[in-house]
């Protein structure tokens, strides 16, 4: 992997200006989000824009991608531009708390900060990035709330514990757990990652499990499956 540059099978990500590099759990938001005939899509703190291309590839929605940082942003829009659908991105240099739109979307993504209550970590840019306080995760559900159509589906992945929060403060909203997908490293390891979806509705819950590697340096067939596309090692 190039220092400035991760390369997809269809797109290029410069990740050079941004505290958070491409990531598996970008990879894993981008392609295991159910976006359905979605024709609005926001990315809410898109950093580099991994989880916005993705999705621009796996559908025809137009999409907004916001992001605090003015650097990440830059360098977001210049990711957006440089892609073959840059004319259904867009990169909105703002907090989400301050986005002033009158859109609702059908489809909400997030790969939000999670150190709560946490030692700081290093990096002015990526404690931003990283570190929130207690009221962070209830603010962002009430932001959510507003900006997602009636039966739209919001997608986090977070952390175990972290989750928790999350979907504690969700349900003070009115959203709802409706798709838990569980991510391990190994078949027989422990939950690494939550990605979940939430709606304004009452479902029956369903529940999955996704592992990442057979062995040690070998993909599974299940990430092989949705990352096929996108990675160019497969």
């Amino acid at each position: 992997m190039s220092k400035e540059y991760f390369q997809f099978k269809q797109f290029k990500v410069y990740h050079d200006k941004c505290a958070m590099k491409v990531g598996t759990d970008g990879v894993l938001l981008g392609t295991l989000t159910e976006i359905g005939n979605a024709k609005q899509i926001l990315d809410i703190g898109t950093g580099t824009g991994l989880i916005a291309l993705i999705l621009a590839q796996r559908s025809n929605a137009s999409i907004d991608a916001v992001e605090i940082d003015d650097e990440a942003a830059n360098q977001a829009k210049n990711n957006f531009d440089i892609s073959p659908w840059g004319n259904r991105l867009q990169c909105i240099h703002s907090s989400i708390f301050d986005l002033a739109t009158n859109k609702q979307y059908d489809v909400i993504v997030s790969n939000p900060p999670y150190f709560i209550n946490s030692l700081k970590s290093e990096g002015k840019k990526k404690e931003v990035a990283r570190h929130v306080d207690d009221e962070f995760f209830l603010q962002l559900c009430k932001k959510i709330e507003s900006l997602l159509t009636a039966d739209g589906l919001c997608w986090i992945i977070l952390p175990v514990n972290e989750m928790q929060h999350f979907t504690n403060e969700a349900l003070k909203t009115g959203f709802y757990p409706y798709k838990t997908i569980e991510i391990h490293s190994f078949d027989h390891s422990g939950v690494k990652r939550i990605i979940r979806s939430f709606s304004k509705a009452m479902k029956e819950p369903k529940l999955e499990k996704f592992v990442i590697y057979d062995a040690p340096g070998k993909h599974s067939e299940q990430y092989k499956a949705v990352a096929k596309e996108f990675l160019t090692i497969f």
